[in-house]
């Protein structure tokens, strides 16, 4: 048999001649029964106390793991901005270096002005471009950027 609170109120004996007084068994056994619940109760607050304790420092960890990643996250969130800008750099940079490259690249292909005979070198510049059945005339004027680009959008539309 189990002994609780509950079993020992619940207890019935049977009657005999010269027993116990059932009055005075049956108070007995409600103050034991008191005595054991209180037992209990205190037995209990301990192991809640513990329970509460476990659960407190759980979440405790709980949070202290989350901010690790919440802290590495950002750590690599800043790294990877870092790296934009620095790919930014070197893209502002490569876009200078090409833009100068460009401009040396017109600046050579300009043929020098003949000083005596300015008429008849544009002539037959033009007549060159004109013997060309395979490309379009370029303006006069016209940068390397700008032929490179034309070429790119006709190669673009053609495939």
């Amino acid at each position: 048999m189990e002994l609780s609170p509950e079993a020992l109120r619940d207890a019935r004996f049977t009657e005999r001649f010269r027993g116990y007084d059932a009055a005075e068994v049956d108070a007995f056994l409600n103050e034991a029964a008191e005595a054991l619940e209180e037992l209990v109760a205190e037995r209990s607050e301990p192991m809640a106390a513990l329970a509460a304790e476990r659960a407190r420092l759980a979440i405790e960890e709980v949070r202290r793991q989350t901010l690790e990643e919440v802290t590495e996250v950002q750590h690599r969130r800043d790294e990877l901005a870092q790296a934009v800008a620095d790919l930014q750099l070197m893209l502002a940079d490569r876009r200078l270096g090409l833009v100068g490259a460009l401009a040396l690249i017109d600046a050579a292909s300009e043929p020098a002005p003949d000083p005596g005979d300015g008429a008849e070198a544009a002539g037959s510049r033009q007549d060159e471009t004109e013997d060309d059945g395979d490309t379009e005339a370029a303006p006069e004027g016209d940068s390397f950027l700008a032929r490179l680009e034309r070429a790119a959008e006709a190669g673009d539309s053609s495939g």
